[in-house]
């Protein structure tokens, strides 16, 4: 799981429709951006997906709370 705290990494991916490094051809797909509560102190957290996790890793965190769906690849 990798989890990001700052917006901008996210626009940017988003921006990208989930790739990491545009124009490099062994760049890693994001497919889901989520955002939840941390469970250490309620913060505002975002979890990233990629092609190979399991769709569902966050919602299905004891440590992720509140998890929203913000962006899905299309």
């Amino acid at each position: 799981m990798t989890t990001v705290n700052s917006r901008k990494v996210v626009d940017d991916l988003i921006a990208a429709n989930g790739v990491d490094e545009p124009g490099n051809p062994h760049s890693q797909i994001c497919v889901k951006i989520v955002r939840y509560n941390n469970q250490f102190n309620g913060n505002i957290a975002y979890g990233l997906v990629w092609q190979s996790m399991d769709l569902m890793s966050y919602e299905n965190s004891p440590h992720c709370h509140n998890v929203t769906t913000i962006w899905m690849r299309s």
